[in-house]
Parts: C-alpha cells; structure tokens; sequence
C-alpha cells in the first residue's frame, strides 16, 4: 500500500468515527455532522491532500483517531447500558438528514386496522413528501374514483374531500379530520416525523442487512434498524420502528410501524412506508389544497380555536 492510499484509507477511518460521535453525543442535532462526514468520504481524494505536508497529515490523523477512539469506548460503554447502538444512531440521523432535503419523493404509505369485529383491512395511500414542513397524502374515498386529499406546507393544514368544503387552517385542522378517520389517526404522516421519533425514547438495534426490491426493479441494499420504546409518555406510541435505508444514500427506502394490541383490541396495528419514486416534475402547488380539486368549491377556512369561516364562490 502507497502512502496516499494509506492517507486515504485513514481518513475514511477519521469521517466514520466522526459521524459515530457525532450521532452517540447530541443525535438530534448532528445529522449535518454526519452528511459532512459522508460528504468527505465521496470527495476526490485531492480535496484532503492539498496544501498540507505529510508529516503533519499523519500526526493530525493519527492523533485525531487516538483521541476519536478513547471517546468511542467511553461512548460504547454508555450506550451498552441504555442498549443503544451508535451506528443504529449514525444510520437514522443520516437519514433524517436526507429526507430533510427540498426533493420530492412518493411512498407507499399502507394502514392495517383492527376493527371492533376483528377484521384487519389494509388501506393503501399515496404519499408525498417534501423536506420537513411539506406532505400530501391521497387517501381512497368510498368510491373507486374519489379521493381525500389532505396535507401540510409551510403556513396550512388543509383537506381536500370528495364532495363538501375545503378545510384549510394553520393548526389543528388535520388533528381534527384525522380524529373522525380512525383508520388513519396517527401523527406519523411524515418521513421526518418517524425518524425523529426513532431517536428518541427508543433502543436502537442495527440489525443485518437487507436488500428492498423498488417498484422499477432496482435492488437496494439496505442497513436495516429496529426501534423498541423505552421510555415515553406519549399515549399510544408505536412499540416498534424498523428502518431500512439505503447504504449508498442514505434514503428511508422503508419504514414500518408496529403497535402491540391485546387480543380482541381495536385500533391502529401498524404502517409501512415503502420508497416509490422521486418526483422532480411536481411544483411547489403541488402542496396546496388548490392542486387537488377542480371546479369551484366552498372554503372552510378554521382558525386556532376551531372556528369556521365559509368563503362561497
């Protein structure tokens, strides 16, 4: 091995114990850490190497993975006791990272249900993500051609029905709907919403890797982590999150949320989110309550306390 390829292996060394500390620290507020550390790992080679003479590159490396090191066993010990792992937290904080992005991308968004007569109906749903603030789900109406449109940008919540007013609101409105659908009462409608809700109150196993097949074919080779709760006082929080993402990217491919209900208990059994596409010919309306109607509809604007105002056409 030459000296540069000695220099280069050191320093995916140096980025991978990096983003390890980072995320074992102050997980939720490394991810950018993390995306720096796998920012350099891609880098040329030459981006690192100039301006700085070899003898000062080593001792800086190599005192950085000294120091690094004795860290990451102290860290260890502290992270065997709560039985969480550092690479589990590197995993879904680079994730989180990545589904923060201005990129739109649609999931399968799937809702299995008990019902009070035992019967467990899977509804399927498209969903629509856009960095932290932004989603749209379509949700099958009763009728095969209709739908509910419900979502959330920057300044609205709003719901988009079949037949009847348009809901739009900046806070609560969606509560409210959801409130009435028990089949998708949850507030993890969003991918950033889960994975932030992995890291915290959870343990956090990293698990053998998996390979997710997409809906084009492209096998995905996965770092696959499962969540348990720990210590919450959230009501009905999910008992386990899994997570596969994608090695190369680091991209949630798919996510899948668990409750343990008892024998004979209705309610929400899980969800699973299953990476479809990117979507960059979709604009920022896409995101609005405008894009999913047509025609001329009444307006139910809801203000903070939930009080309606109609605008009629």
């Amino acid at each position: 091995m030459n000296e540069n390829e000695e220099l280069k292996r050191g320093q995916l060394r140096d980025c991978w114990i990096e983003s390890l500390l980072a995320s074992a620290v102050t997980p939720q507020d490394h991810a950018d850490h993390v995306a720096r550390a796998m920012k350099r790992i891609n880098e040329p080679e030459a981006t690192h190497v100039a301006d700085v003479t070899r003898t000062s590159r080593r001792s800086v490396r190599w005192g950085a993975i000294a120091i690094a090191a004795s860290v990451l066993i102290a860290l260890s010990f502290v992270l065997d006791v709560d039985g969480t792992s550092a690479k589990a937290m590197a995993a879904v904080q680079r994730s989180l990272h990545v589904a923060a992005e201005q990129m739109t991308r649609k999931y399968l968004l799937q809702v299995q249900y008990r019902s009070p007569t035992g019967s467990e109906p899977q509804i399927d749903n498209e969903l629509y993500v856009q960095g932290h603030d932004r989603f749209v789900l379509r949700h099958p109406g009763l009728l095969s051609s209709s739908s509910f449109w419900l979502g959330k940008n920057e300044t609205d919540e709003w719901v988009v029905p079949p037949i009847g007013p348009v809901r739009i609101g900046s806070d609560m409105v969606l509560s409210r709907w959801l409130a009435s659908h028990e089949q998708l009462d949850t507030p993890y409608l969003h991918v950033t919403t889960l994975l932030t809700r992995m890291s915290q109150g959870y343990r956090l196993d990293d698990l053998s890797d998996k390979e997710v097949t997409l809906p084009d074919g492209t096998v995905v080779a996965c770092q696959h982590i499962r969540a348990e709760l720990d210590v919450t006082d959230e009501p009905n929080a999910p008992d386990t999150i899994e997570l596969w993402v994608s090695r190369e990217t680091g991209m949630a491919i798919r996510i899948v949320v668990r409750w343990n209900l008892a024998d004979g208990e209705a309610g929400r059994k899980s969800i699973a989110l299953t990476f479809q596409t990117d979507e960059p010919a979709l604009s920022d309306e896409w995101f609005t309550p405008e894009a999913h109607y047509q025609g001329r509809r009444v307006i139910m604007r809801i203000d903070s306390l939930g009080q309606p105002t109609f605008e009629r056409p």
